[in-house]
């Protein structure tokens, strides 16, 4: 499989999905608010492409509240996305989802197979996870097991080739309505990245066990999102998954919690369309 940096697919599906679905350029036909400075001109640029991407009717309220607290401080809000996007060197702000797709060689380059360890167990052999999320998942699993914690990892990088063959089972055994609930089509799933865990049982229950509250309470400290949330399936495309966590970096976690309502889908999309206004 041909391997690609994550840098370089990323600017790849910028410019065609921004062809292709929504454009996160400027709009020069727009005229500037009067008296921006440029970085709050940017932050209200981006607030503008933000709002016409497709949000589900049900969230309305939700996404202009968030525009409202963003539109209010400009120039705090502009501080802290640059801080994060420069503290993002390992290009883990990475928009991946129905919509917006990677190439069927897609690969990144610093994968690395999780092997037998006493930080966190494996459930299958030949796992691989990007070397900055692996580091992480050891220091997060370590202090699980301070308080008696067991993380066991399901799952994680998928190829594109895996995910199609997960997606066409998960169709004929439970329909293609259900499975699109619970499922992602190949070349649209977080796995692909190499930062996506799927801990424990991979179902329902996690939630209910010691292992899934600790992720619950602390994954955050660590720069593990919880992909999707409950009552946000409109929103991720996915119904609640208590066991699939993301790795994105303490940064990132910091402000998706203080202005995206703590919805990573959210942040994510609006960071794709900060950094297309600079193509």
């Amino acid at each position: 499989m041909k391997k690609a940096s994550i840098r370089l697919v990323a600017a790849a599906m910028m410019i065609f999905v921004s062809i292709c679905t929504c454009s996160c350029t400027k709009k020069t036909e727009e005229p500037e608010e009067a008296g921006l400075t440029p970085e709050e001109q940017k932050v209200a640029d981006a607030l503008s492409v933000f709002a016409s991407m497709p949000h589900p009717a049900a969230y309305t309220e939700e996404v202009e509240s968030i525009k409202v607290a963003i539109d209010a401080n400009k120039l705090e809000f502009y501080n802290d996305i640059e801080a994060v996007i420069a503290a993002d060197t390992d290009d883990l702000l990475f928009l991946i989802d129905r919509t917006h797709i990677v190439p069927e060689d897609f690969e990144p380059a610093d994968l690395i197979e999780l092997v037998k360890n006493n930080s966190y167990p494996l459930n299958k052999s030949g796992m691989k996870l990007r070397v900055p999320v692996e580091a992480a998942v050891r220091t997060m699993a370590d202090a699980a097991n301070a308080e008696g914690i067991t993380l066991l990892v399901s799952s994680a990088f998928r190829t594109y080739d895996y995910q199609k063959m997960l997606y066409e089972r998960n169709v004929k055994q439970l329909g293609q309505e259900a499975a699109d609930r619970e499922s992602a089509p190949p070349g649209t799933s977080q796995h692909h990245l190499g930062t996506a865990i799927d801990f424990g049982s991979i179902d329902d229950s996690y939630a209910e066990t010691k292992p899934g509250k600790w992720l619950a309470a602390h994954a955050a400290e660590y720069g593990f999102s919880l992909s999707f949330p409950e009552g946000y399936e409109p929103v991720t495309g996915y119904r609640w998954e208590c066991w699939h966590y993301r790795y994105i970096g303490k940064p990132a976690v910091a402000l998706q919690q203080k202005w995206f309502h703590d919805v990573q889908q959210y942040m994510m999309e609006f960071v794709y369309c900060y950094k297309g206004l600079e193509m």
